[in-house]
């Protein structure tokens, strides 16, 4: 044999040889692509996102087609055909997977109508099966459109509520949904079946600092994207907030903001002592607070409470609820912070009670609060107690109103040895003088849900009394 008709020889044996693997491969891949719907797409409204993924890992993708067939109409939201590596390419397709994500009835392409819908999903690859059309796979979905949203009906309003105090607001929603609550400017109160099973209900605090003209707006969302409002308006009484001037001082900021930045590794010392304790007063005190908020969202969806709060006993009030503080250095006001608690005094490392009965939700240390103890008491209302010496109680604990939860001192921003306590409902700090009023509680609260007298009338008239209106000197800075 010549060496030319070898060389012919060999090179087609090597086109054989090549065709048999593009044939093995393209007549071998007997597998359609595979298509998935991400998320759930039976139940579908405005906001409903429709993500499907389709793969295919041997010849790949040769086109996709996804339409949605609603009234005995079609449209189509993707139509796409996909490369090719050649005819004679053992790959095939140059893509092996695509996802698709939009929200169908977002926009205006689809019209928002009621009716039984269909989605339909089909899609081939480069295999050379079925007569070159390659394998094909279809998935049909039926699924319902949701454009009608809840209605809302409203049953019962707090008569009046003071800024930076708590009232109760009763209603109904049809039908019933997840998502639910009062709207009040920029706060959100979610919503909870009512204890007498008449609708919902919702705690309410209107914000001390929060226009009088601040929008009230119930709310209800199916989770769907089809959302009711109901505007509702009830008085507001003002209230006014007094401004205090603090004095800061070098000795103070040596004494406090060193040992907070230590237990604080999110932050770092600026160098000068100003700085350090601007750090502290501000980033640090919002870092602490959204904390707090956050551990609204753990509160049990039901009453731990029974009755009035109790204030510590025997304690005096050093500083009340929303004062304003300009602090001063060096006769120049350098910062500004609302006070959001009451500053209670007895004696050094006096036993501090609980309000009233609760779970654990934080017992730790807390920044500007130091070491801190906080309370759930359902329904997203929290009681917080800071600057504590020690503490006796661990997160998730039950406690017993009265019960020691540790001892008062200086931790945290605290410049002498006193607690710190505040009330605070889904994340908005509200004046604890009304829970401390045996009245108000069952006028206000109880009585408005229909729940029984929790408390023998003994307790009530021997409960605390509410904090004096005379205030005594004011320690160092505290928060």
């Amino acid at each position: 044999m010549s060496k030319k008709v070898l060389l012919i020889v060999i090179t087609l044996g090597l086109i054989a040889t090549y065709l048999g693997l593009i044939g093995n491969a393209r007549w071998g891949d007997s597998t359609p692509p595979v298509i998935s719907l991400e998320q759930p797409f039976e139940l579908v409204g405005p906001t409903t996102p429709l993500v499907v993924k389709i793969q295919d890992n041997e010849t790949g993708l040769r086109d996709i087609s996804i339409r949605v067939i609603h009234n005995l109409e079609t449209y189509v939201l993707a139509d796409q055909k996909f490369p090719s590596e050649g005819w004679l390419s053992v790959a095939g397709g140059k893509e092996h997977e695509f996802t698709f994500e939009n929200i169908p009835y977002g926009g205006t392409d689809l019209p928002r109508r009621q009716g039984q819908a269909q989605l339909i999903v089909t899609a081939r690859d480069y295999s050379w099966r079925n007569l070159f059309e390659g394998n094909g796979q279809r998935i049909e979905k039926d699924f319902t459109p949701q454009f009608t949203p809840p209605r809302l009906e409203l049953l019962s309003l707090p008569t009046t509520i003071v800024q930076g105090g708590t009232g109760v607001i009763r209603y109904r929603v049809i039908p019933e949904v997840t998502t639910h609550g009062v709207k009040i400017g920029e706060s959100f109160f979610p919503g909870f079946p009512a204890p007498d099973k008449a609708g919902m209900f919702a705690f309410v605090a209107f914000p001390y600092n929060a226009p009088r003209n601040s929008p009230i707006q119930i709310l209800a969302d199916d989770g769907f994207g089809n959302t009711a409002l109901l505007d509702v308006d009830f008085q507001i009484k003002p209230k006014f907030w007094r401004t205090r001037p603090i004095k800061i001082t070098d000795k103070f900021i040596r004494k406090t903001v060193p040992s907070i930045l230590a237990q604080t590794p999110e932050l770092t010392s600026q160098g000068d002592l100003l700085q350090d304790f601007l750090l502290v007063n501000d980033t640090l005190r919002k870092m602490n607070n959204q904390t707090i908020t956050d551990l609204t969202k753990k509160s049990h969806p039901g009453f731990l409470w029974k009755g009035a709060f109790r204030q510590l006993s025997g304690s005096q009030v050093q500083a009340s609820f929303a004062d304003h503080r300009e602090y001063m250095y060096n006769g120049k006001v350098v910062d500004a912070q609302d006070h959001l608690g009451f500053d209670l005094a007895v004696t050094k490392h006096y036993p501090v009670e609980a309000a009233n009965h609760g779970n654990v939700l934080f017992a730790g240390y807390l920044g500007i609060y130091g070491n801190t103890v906080i309370l759930d008491h359902g329904y997203g209302l929290l009681s917080l107690y800071a600057h504590m010496s020690s503490i006796e109680v661990k997160v998730g604990e039950a406690v017993l109103i009265s019960q020691p939860l540790g001892k008062s001192g200086t931790t945290g921003l605290a410049g002498g040895d006193h607690l710190h306590f505040s009330l605070i409902l889904h994340g908005e700090q509200v004046n604890p003088t009304e829970w401390w009023d045996p009245f108000w509680v069952k006028t206000r609260i109880k009585d408005k849900l229909g729940l029984p007298s929790l408390k023998k009338a003994s307790e009530i008239e021997a409960a605390p009394e509410p904090p004096s209106k005379e205030f005594g000197p004011e320690p160092a800075p505290v928060p």
